[in-house]
């Protein structure tokens, strides 16, 4: 191929849509672009980019570490025994209980959605969950769990992270929903409700993308992570799980953009602190926002991605989230909504109100599992530009 035809083989490659990012969006080193520019190839130059990993979000859920003897009081209440007290505080006769229990679940839907009282007239529990006592759900007491020490302290109601070994562990609302049934499992199974949440909804949700970039993915160093939304849902096989090495064009909405500075070492990859921002679905939660938040990921060999994305978290945002489910969370997830409000408030952890004195947020640890991906961006000045660090309290 002569000179003119190289040059005019490289324009036009360069100028396609796309295609920076199929030089530094992939897994190998993006050292490929070699320019010839004499015919008898006696100068050239070499063009040297750093290496990128990509890839899309196939899970997002609260980290679970579930094991023997960290629920001392016992679990939470099923949903028959929790549908018994709260029609015994309801007032109900024995016969009256027995009856609408065996109407269960449409006797349910009936009487725990206005068992809220306020000046003695009905209300919903779920928009006033004060209308209803404190039940005093059961708390998780382990001292195994996932997460980073955010506070930089290591007391007694921390944990110590199973993988990294980190002590001080903050995860606060793993101790508020580790003793509801659907909330339980030991990874590498996914606890049943919060996976179920992130899956129903993902077929219309914007995916979520992860890319780690750093002068040499297979050695240690310093790296930069962007964790970003995509334009469109993931695509999945028939065995319904996302579809690896699909491509994903970044949305560019800074309410999904970040971009945090971190560090390889060993194949895993570890953030520094940051805000991270990203919406999530009206079905689901639909803004996640943590604060001091940190991210590790490890960069497994198949090309996956696996970790965890921990920080503090406004916890009344959280409660809407469980909330926002109604009755249908009590009468078929089995979960008590007003107990976990009054618990979220109790052991929230972090962020005081300077009036009241009462944290306003609650620390929080979230499990990630991620396929490889190729990724474009539209707009490169628009995640250059989002800052690393966007604190917002």
């Amino acid at each position: 191929m002569g000179f003119m035809r190289i040059s005019t083989w490289l324009t036009r490659s360069v100028a396609q849509p796309g295609f920076h990012a199929r030089l530094v969006s992939s897994s190998k080193p993006s050292r490929l672009l070699v320019v010839c520019l004499s015919a008898s190839f006696l100068f050239c130059h070499e063009a040297v980019a750093s290496q990128t990993k990509s890839y899309v979000v196939s899970w997002f859920y609260t980290a679970t570490y579930s094991q023997d003897g960290d629920c001392p009081d016992g679990l939470n209440d099923n949903i028959e025994t929790h549908f018994r007290k709260v029609l015994a505080l309801l007032g109900k006769s024995q016969p009256e209980i027995e009856g609408a229990v065996k109407a269960i679940p449409g006797s349910m839907y009936v009487m725990l959605g206005d068992r809220g009282r306020i000046d003695g007239k009905p209300v919903s529990p779920y928009l006033y969950p004060t209308s209803v006592p404190d039940p005093q759900i059961k708390i998780l007491k382990g001292k195994v769990g996932y997460g980073f020490n955010l506070d930089g302290k290591d007391g007694p109601d921390d944990f110590t992270d199973p993988e990294s070994g980190e002590r001080g562990v903050d995860d606060q609302l793993y101790r508020v929903l580790g003793c509801f049934v659907p909330q339980r499992a030991f990874p590498p199974d996914r606890p049943g409700y919060p996976s179920a949440a992130w899956d129903m909804p993902r077929d219309a949700m914007s995916a979520w993308l992860i890319e780690v970039t750093g002068d040499d993915l297979s050695k240690d160093g310093d790296v930069t992570i962007g964790l970003y939304q995509a334009t469109a849902p993931v695509l999945r096989g028939t065995d319904g799980a996302p579809i690896p090495d699909m491509t994903f064009r970044v949305s560019g909405d800074r309410r999904s953009t970040n971009m945090v500075h971190g560090h390889l070492k060993d194949g895993v990859v570890t953030s520094n602190s940051f805000t991270f921002n990203m919406l999530g679905d009206i079905f689901y939660e639909p803004e996640f926002h943590l604060v001091d938040a940190r991210v590790r990921l490890a960069l497994k060999p198949d090309g996956t991605a696996r970790g965890i994305l921990g920080g503090y978290e406004d916890w009344r945002k959280i409660y809407s989230s469980y909330a926002s489910g109604g009755v249908f969370n009590e009468a078929v997830v089995s979960l008590d909504i007003p107990g976990i409000y009054y618990a979220l408030k109790r052991m929230a952890d972090a962020y005081p109100d300077p009036k009241t004195g009462e944290n306003t947020a609650i620390s929080a640890a979230y499990a990630i599992e991620a396929v490889p991906a190729f990724i474009v961006h539209e707009n490169k000045t628009a995640a250059a530009d989002a800052p690393a660090h966007n604190p917002t309290r």
